[in-house]
C-alpha cells in the first residue's frame, strides 16, 4: 500500500490535522508546537535570542552596525547589507540584560546624540526630512515647520536615558510636541515641560496627567474626531499645523490619539502610537478604511506590531511608510519587537517602507 493510500485511508481527523501542518504557514506550525527556544510564539520566524554573550562580540557588533548603518542610508529599496546589520543589532536588543550593558547604553546616546546635532544643523529647501529617535519618537522638519511625536529619553533603567541636555536642545528644534497615550515609552512629563517652558504646544490625548492640574492646564486637547480638523498655533502664531485626533485604542481600554497632521507646505503625516485595538471588538478600521479617501498622506508611521499593519496601511494609503516601536528596551526579550518582524509583517505590501535604527533619518520628496 503506498503512502498516499494510506495517508487517504486514515481516520479524517488525521488527515485533516496532517492537511492544517502541511498547508500552514511556518509561523502557526511553530505557535502549534512547544518549541523551547522560543520566549514567545510571536518570535517564531525570528532568531532565538541569546541568553548571553560576550562583550567583545557586543562591542565588535554594534561598531561593524554602526559603519554599515552610516555607509548604507534608508531607503525603500535598500542595500541587503542593512538588513543584516539590523539583525545583527536584533541579536544584541533581544539579551533579556541588553538595557543594562552599558555597551548598548553607550550606543544608543551616541546615535541619539548624533541624530540632534544633524537636526541642529539640517535645513530643509524641499520635501520633508524625518529623524527616527527612540522608540516611536519622531522629529519631522519641512521648509517651514519641525514637530516631534512621542519624545522619551529612554527607559528607565539607571545609565540608559539620553542627558536632559540633549532633550532641551531638541525641544530647541520643535515648533510643537505630540503624545499619543499615557504609556512610559510614548509620553514623558519631562519632555513636555521643556517644550511648555519655550512656550510650544504639546498636544496630548485627551486626559493625559489629568491629576497633575498644574500641568494638565497647560497641555492643548484637541477633541478626538474622525473629521474635525484642527488648528494649532505655532512659531508665535506665525503659521498653523492642521491636525485631525483620530480616536484610536490600544486593546479595549487604553485611548490612543492617531494624529494626522498636516503642515502649511502640504506635507501630511498620520503617526498612529500604540493603535491596536481589537479588530473583533473595536470599530476602528472603520475609520482608519477612510482616512486614504479623505487626506492625501504621505507618510505613515505605524507601530510596527499593530493590528493588520497591512490593513492599516490600505485603510491610510499612504505614499510611504516609516515604522516605529522596534526594540523598545523597557519591554521584556518577547514584547521587543525586532526589525525582522516588520519586515516579515511587511512582505509584500504595495506600499514603499523604510526601516530605520535609532538615530536614524531619511529624506521624503513627494
Amino acid at each position: 500500500m503506498s503512502y498516499l493510500r494510506v495517508i487517504y485511508r486514515a481516520p479524517m481527523p488525521l488527515f485533516v490535522a496532517l492537511a492544517v501542518l502541511w498547508l500552514a504557514p511556518p509561523a502557526r506550525v511553530a505557535q502549534a508546537q512547544t518549541k523551547p527556544y522560543l520566549s514567545s510564539p510571536r518570535r517564531a520566524l525570528t532568531a532565538p535570542e541569546l541568553l548571553e554573550a560576550p562583550d567583545e562580540w557586543i562591542e565588535r557588533s554594534l561598531k561593524w552596525a554602526n559603519d554599515v548603518l552610516d555607509g548604507y542610508p534608508p531607503a525603500p529599496i535598500e542595500h541587503p547589507v542593512r538588513r543584516a546589520a539590523l539583525t545583527r543589532l536584533d541579536d544584541i536588543l533581544h539579551i533579556e540584560s541588553a538595557p543594562r550593558k552599558a555597551l548598548v547604553q553607550e550606543f544608543y546616546r551616541a546615535r541619539m546624540e548624533k541624530a540632534v546635532r544633524e537636526i541642529e544643523q539640517t535645513r530643509v529647501a524641499e520635501g520633508t526630512r524625518i529623524w527616527k529617535l527612540y522608540n516611536h519618537g519622531f522629529f519631522v522638519r519641512t521648509p517651514t515647520v519641525s514637530f516631534t511625536f512621542d519624545i522619551v529619553p529612554g527607559t528607565a533603567t539607571p545609565g540608559f536615558a539620553v542627558d536632559t541636555k540633549v532633550l532641551d536642545r531638541l525641544a530647541d528644534q520643535s515648533d510643537a510636541t505630540f503624545i499619543s497615550h499615557l504609556h512610559g515609552d510614548h509620553a514623558s512629563q519631562t519632555v513636555a515641560k521643556l517644550f511648555l517652558a519655550r512656550n510650544k504646544p504639546v498636544v496630548a490625548v485627551e486626559g493625559l496627567w489629568a491629576k497633575d492640574a498644574e500641568l494638565s492646564s497647560s497641555l492643548t486637547y484637541l477633541k478626538r474626531s474622525t473629521t474635525v480638523v484642527h488648528e494649532v498655533s505655532i512659531q508665535n502664531g506665525r503659521r498653523m499645523l492642521k491636525v485631525v485626533a483620530y480616536p484610536g485604542h490600544q486593546g479595549e481600554s487604553v485611548l490612543v490619539t492617531v494624529h494626522l497632521v498636516k503642515t502649511p507646505d502640504g506635507f501630511t503625516v498620520v503617526h498612529t502610537g500604540d493603535q491596536s485595538g481589537d479588530e473583533n471588538v473595536m470599530n476602528d478600521f472603520d475609520w482608519i478604511a477612510q482616512i486614504g479617501a479623505h487626506h492625501h498622506v504621505d507618510v505613515l508611521m505605524p507601530n510596527c506590531w499593530t493590528t493588520n499593519i497591512q490593513r492599516l496601511a490600505r485603510g491610510v494609503n499612504p505614499k510611504l511608510i516609516i515604522t516605529g516601536h522596534e526594540n523598545e528596551m523597557g519591554h521584556t526579550v518577547d514584547h521587543r519587537e525586532d526589525y525582522t518582524q516588520t519586515y516579515n509583517h511587511l512582505f509584500r505590501t504595495q506600499y514603499p517602507f523604510v526601516v530605520m535604527a535609532w538615530g536614524e533619518s531619511y529624506q521624503y520628496r513627494k
